[in-house]
């Protein structure tokens, strides 16, 4: 599970979506649903790796990211501002 993990954090297909989408929730964060950005990123994490079938189970705006499950683990992929730059990051999640 874990290896899948990293692959997801590592694509930059992946990366991009949510980098696009952050900088997006930056601006709209007052208008726009939170739930419609996480569907948008799981939908491109199943666009790039289908066999994982990666299903929402909600998103998160502080940090902003998604939970998302993968079988019967769930895992908090998120991003990281630090040091001016924007990382993607993944850990178990806690429900």
């Amino acid at each position: 599970m874990v290896e899948k993990i990293k692959s997801i954090i590592n694509c930059d297909a992946v990366g991009q979506a949510f980098y696009n989408l952050f900088d997006r929730w930056q601006d709209e964060s007052e208008y726009e649903d939170i739930n419609d950005y996480g569907k948008a990123i799981v939908s491109t994490i199943n666009k790039n790796f289908p066999d994982y079938g990666a299903t929402l189970v909600k998103a998160t705006e502080e940090p902003f990211g998604v939970i998302l499950q993968i079988g019967a683990a769930k895992f908090h992929v998120y991003v990281k501002l630090k040091n001016l730059y924007l990382h993607l990051c993944a850990k178990p999640a806690l429900l």
